[in-house]
């Protein structure tokens, strides 16, 4: 009897040793889709999002914004909320101060990186992260030369760069290259341009540290089998392609299934992506990606219920018309396996 009690405990003390030193985290990304204040900034093309503009952006709809979004978020990874959020289109750090008291009020307690850009419009990155997994970190705008992308001044690349309580090592940079708006084929060299501008960033980081976790995330307005991501960031299609300085998109696979995270002419497909380094996927590091944990974040209140756009994202306006939605956009979102 007393040894079968032994064996007991020894698996007993074997499971909560297991319990603590592993922790799976959350990673997204999220589009939020015009999340302006109700401000005119004389420095920035931002009229239209004021109480006289044309979408008519009084404080009652931007509050139903920060409540909106705030509501998507707080139910991601299990209601508990991301514990890194990569979000692009936020015009100042003002409104990231509003979207965290939103988020304070469902008791989760995210501190925000973000640094003003170039673009004209004034929609920047920013990065929201929980503060108790974080032991320090450090942030940089790496800006994109003007001269590369038709004399455009557009937002730079955010990188959050943190030590986590477990002392891995982990640097997030948050994307939104330049929109198709001109056509897809007339605009890819825009594209090209900032991704030969990440990897080259990106293979002087791991030069230096060559350690580190780095996972690309944003809104690339290009899909995984696009060359800006294949050929100019060697994003690869299997995990077992990826060597060093390669990243493994885990989107690509999802694509083929048929899902995404944006609607465009009536079918799914995926600007929104992660892009991951070699260091993620080895086993046994400190930080390493959780197999087949890339995926969509999408529920039925997201989407729209009007039978002409039923099953899209549901926008807070359509064309002019306020709709009182989230975005045209789905969070994506990871999981990461901590030792």
């Amino acid at each position: 009897m007393k040894s079968h009690l032994v064996i007991l405990l020894n698996l007993l003390f074997c499971f909560s040793l297991s319990a603590q030193t592993e922790k799976k985290i959350c990673v997204a990304f999220y589009n939020q889709e015009n999340l302006f204040d109700t401000l005119n900034d004389p420095k920035k093309i931002d009229e239209e999002f004021t109480p006289t503009g044309t979408y008519q952006w009084t404080s009652e709809r931007y509050q139903n914004k920060l409540a909106n979004m705030s509501k998507v978020i707080a139910a991601m990874n299990d209601g508990k909320g991301p514990d890194f959020l990569g979000m692009c289109e936020v015009e100042n750090d003002r409104v990231l101060i509003d979207l965290c008291s939103e988020l304070k009020k469902k008791n989760l307690d995210y501190g925000y990186v973000w640094h003003e850009s170039r673009d004209v419009r004034g929609i920047d990155n920013a990065l929201l992260y929980k503060k108790s997994l974080v032991k320090r970190g450090n942030s940089h705008l790496y800006m994109i030369d003007s001269a590369g992308i038709g004399n455009d001044q557009t937002r730079g690349i955010l990188m959050g760069d943190f030590l986590l309580k477990n002392n891995g090592h982990l640097i997030l940079m948050v994307n939104h290259w330049p929109s198709r708006r001109e056509g897809e084929e007339q605009s890819a060299y825009k594209r090209i341009f900032v991704a030969t501008t990440l990897k080259a960033i990106t293979d002087s980081i791991q030069k230096k540290n060559d350690d580190c976790a780095i996972i690309l995330m944003g809104d690339f307005n290009d899909y995984p089998n696009n060359v800006s991501l294949t050929q100019f960031l060697h994003a690869k299609k299997d995990m077992k392609d990826v060597d060093d300085n390669d990243f493994y998109n885990p989107m690509y696979a999802l694509m083929e299934a048929g899902l995404g995270s944006y609607k465009h002419k009536g079918e799914w497909n995926f600007l929104d992506q992660f892009l991951l380094n070699e260091e993620l996927l080895e086993v046994g590091e400190k930080i390493s990606y959780v197999p087949n944990s890339a995926a969509v974040f999408k529920q039925e209140w997201m989407l729209e219920t009007e039978e002409k756009y039923k099953g899209n994202p549901k926008r807070t306006f359509g064309g002019k018309k306020y709709l009182n939605g989230y975005s045209d956009h789905l969070p994506v979102y990871l999981y990461l396996q901590l030792k």
